[in-house]
């Protein structure tokens, strides 16, 4: 017995005609559209208006910064002893003056306000100077959330001492010193020198933002140390984070400089780290130097090749520019970087004025210190670069 069937297209008890469906989905998707349009437009909508405000709602809130400024505060610490930074990365950085006894104090509210939210100091490193104890938390909460904050402690209420007299010249020298922000020990030692001295920081740094704060506080100068590819990859110096590699595009350049600039707080300037490959190139110099003027920055050549064109790029843009004479620690030798020194205040007398470079080594410091003052003899003007570029 042959069983009956519907023709095609006829309608079957029970089943929705295909047309129904198909009008029910058109229908369905176009309400979507015009609510999705109306949401873009500002206008009333439904269905995104509801998921944006969920998102809205649900949004990882700054638990972690919103703890520290409640206590700092609670502690009677006043809003222009605490500096904060945020860096490309959304790390915020806090930087916080207070005495020790306040110190003392935070220390125990904070652990215990961080454990309330699942949040854990998992580094802690202290450094103790003669003026001062600096304190540096790296703080971890949860959906990665973290902070890091550095404590300055005045060990006790410092007498106004005198700086050492600086004698009016025409003839200036400054002394830039590069690869900064990676050792609070080195910024104390510069900062204990008591002169004017550009530190230049590099924009990864572990210690990038602290080193900054550090440098402002003691009223030195900042600048950002900017990678820049070499002609030789000694030991993997090419793959430096935050590099400028000369194989990039020019919007990857732009990318890669911005947020360079980004990772460092207070900076007025800029100086090239490595770059032998890029600052012997006018078109890539132009790039680089066309955002740091758009910041209102100088720039200092620090001469990596005796083929660069980057201060003539600059003075081309009307960037306030100088170049470097001196590199003072090419070898890493105290009687070495004396005789350099010296050679950088002899071509300051000579020529009205001089940049010398130099390194964090624990043997540059030292002679810096003890030798710094011999600018009297060579009736010189110690000056941060700022007042040397042109």
């Amino acid at each position: 017995m042959q069983t009956s069937s519907s023709p095609k297209g006829k309608y079957t008890p029970g089943s929705p005609p295909l047309f129904y469906i198909i009008f029910i989905l058109v229908g369905l998707f176009s309400a979507l559209g015009l609510d999705y349009v109306a949401w873009k437009k500002g206008e009333k909508s439904y269905l995104f208006y509801a998921l944006a405000r969920k998102e809205k709602v649900t949004a990882k809130k700054d638990v972690l910064s919103d703890i520290i400024l409640s206590n700092v505060s609670a502690n009677n610490i006043p809003p222009g002893s605490i500096n904060q930074f945020r860096d490309s990365e959304g790390i915020n950085h806090f930087m916080i003056d207070l005495s020790f006894e306040q110190y003392t104090s935070l220390e125990s509210l904070l652990k215990e306000e961080f454990q309330k939210v699942d949040a854990f100091i998992i580094k802690k490193e202290e450094q103790k100077f003669e003026e001062k104890n600096y304190y540096l938390w790296e703080v971890k909460g949860k959906k990665k959330q973290r902070l890091t904050i550095l404590f300055s402690c005045l060990k006790e209420r410092l007498k106004t001492e005198e700086k050492p007299s600086i004698i009016v010249s025409k003839n200036k020298v400054a002394i830039i010193i590069d690869d900064m922000g990676q050792s609070l020990k080195a910024i104390n030692d510069i900062c204990s020198i008591n002169q004017p001295i550009t530190v230049a920081i590099l924009p990864y740094s572990p210690l990038a933002s602290e080193t900054a704060g550090i440098a402002r506080q003691n009223n030195l100068e900042v600048i950002l140390h900017i990678p820049m590819e070499s002609i030789n990859n000694i030991e993997g110096n090419n793959s430096v984070e935050g590099i400028i590699l000369s194989k990039m595009s020019e919007e990857e350049i732009i990318e890669t400089v911005e947020k360079d600039l980004d990772q460092v707080p207070y900076i007025i300037g800029v100086n090239n780290h490595m770059g032998s490959k890029i600052t012997a190139d006018k078109n890539l110099m132009r790039i680089i130097l066309e955002r740091i003027k758009l910041r209102n920055l100088f720039f200092v050549d620090s001469r990596t090749t005796g083929k660069t064109v980057a201060y003539n790029v600059a003075r081309s843009l009307k960037i306030p520019t100088a170049s470097r004479q001196v590199f003072l620690d090419s070898e890493v030798n105290e009687g070495y970087i004396e005789r350099k020194l010296h050679e950088l205040f002899r071509l300051a007398r000579k020529n009205g004025k001089a940049i010398g470079i130099c390194h964090p080594f624990e043997e540059t410091l030292k002679v810096l210190k003890e030798n710094i003052l011999l600018v009297e003899k060579y009736n010189l003007q110690p000056v941060f670069v700022s007042q040397i570029v042109e």
